[in-house]
């Protein structure tokens, strides 16, 4: 009898840190699968709670074209602190999903989705250096001497006058074109445009070096902001349209 305890309880010394350690897997196996049932729950919920946007793009585009925009669009977004989007393109569309943004994000998202942020630095043409912002034409412009391909960086800030204003960092080359154009053209106008508006026609009051330019004339903080949240990237390459539903 002896012999039988014995044999009994070497099997459940054997026996008890098996079952113990199938216990422990299966309670494992049960855990993770209820931790990706509960993000697989999280991820649809957050998918419901995404706002759709629908752009078309305007002209005939190829599918590079529009990866680069899908590109451009993401980068855009993160710099201004949208988390948890997703763009996605099919055909000639883009469809963006947004978390849940206030009135006024949502504005300024949808500014940076819609507009391409084409930047052109322009000499008003003497013939109309007389006319005030609102009254120059585009024929009143010279071509383009500096575009968004001349900038390092943009940022929003304040002149010396304490006013609003977009400070643009020049790139080396971006620079020394700048130099040599404020040089030659001091006492005329030098329009700042983007996307064909223009924003401001300063007079060049002499020779700007450093590869600093400090724009001022604007009338709020928010305005800077959203055109510096506009330039930080490369313009688009399409227009996109915004699609009502």
């Amino acid at each position: 009898m002896g012999n039988v305890a014995r044999w009994i309880f070497n099997l459940l010394f054997t026996l008890i840190p098996v079952i113990l350690l199938v216990v422990f897997f299966v309670s494992l196996s049960v855990f993770f699968r209820n931790l990706n049932e509960y993000r697989t729950r999280q991820a649809l919920e957050a998918e419901v709670r995404l706002e759709a946007v629908r752009l078309r793009a305007v002209g005939n585009v190829n599918p590079q074209t529009l990866e680069e925009t899908r590109r451009l669009l993401s980068r855009r977004l993160q710099n201004v602190g949208v988390r948890g989007f997703r763009i996605e393109v099919q055909n000639s569309t883009v469809f963006v999903r947004l978390p849940p943004l206030e009135a006024a994000e949502r504005n300024r998202v949808n500014a940076l989705l819609t507009q391409r942020g084409n930047l052109a630095l322009q000499l008003v043409k003497t013939s109309a250096s007389n006319r005030t912002v609102a009254q120059i034409r585009p024929t009143d412009l010279e071509a383009p001497a500096l575009t968004n391909r001349d900038l390092d960086r943009v940022q929003a800030g304040q002149g010396e006058s304490g006013r609003p204003a977009l400070i643009l960092r020049l790139n080396r080359e971006g620079a020394a074109k700048f130099t040599r154009l404020t040089a030659a053209n001091v006492g005329r106008r030098l329009a700042i445009v983007v996307d064909g508006r223009i924003l401001i026609a300063p007079t060049i009051r002499g020779p700007i070096t450093g590869g600093v330019v400090s724009i001022q004339g604007f009338n709020s903080p928010q305005e800077t902001e959203r055109l510096s949240d506009l330039l930080q990237t490369a313009p688009l390459p399409v227009r996109l349209e915004l699609v009502k539903p």
